[in-house]
């Protein structure tokens, strides 16, 4: 599977940006209208997320990490879901910066 990694820097601290990215989880998980929703959730600890969501219609599964001034998400997609890579990267960048604001 293809990976993409993609940094999002913030200066929000480790803590509350850790919060912010929760906060958002949980409320995708109540409203699932939207493009993504997640269906695996485990945090290693506070800083490290192992998830698997549905995005585009498509299973992928990856990984976030929280520093003190970027998050790192690292998404493995599977081959089909290449023609929308784009579609993607637009719908987390969107995200992402809606969390880290």
């Amino acid at each position: 599977m293809p990976n993409l990694t993609k940094n999002y820097p913030h200066s929000l601290g480790k803590e509350e940006a850790a919060r912010r990215i929760k906060e958002r989880i949980a409320s995708e998980k109540i409203n699932k209208a939207n493009v993504a929703s997640v269906s695996k959730e485990v945090w290693n600890d506070p800083y490290n997320l192992d998830f698997a969501m549905t995005l585009f219609g498509y299973r992928v599964d990856g990984t976030l990490k929280i520093e003190e001034s970027d998050v790192v998400v690292n998404l493995n997609l599977p081959f089909v879901a290449m023609m929308v890579k784009g579609m993607i990267e637009s719908q987390m960048q969107e995200q992402m910066e809606t969390m880290l604001a």
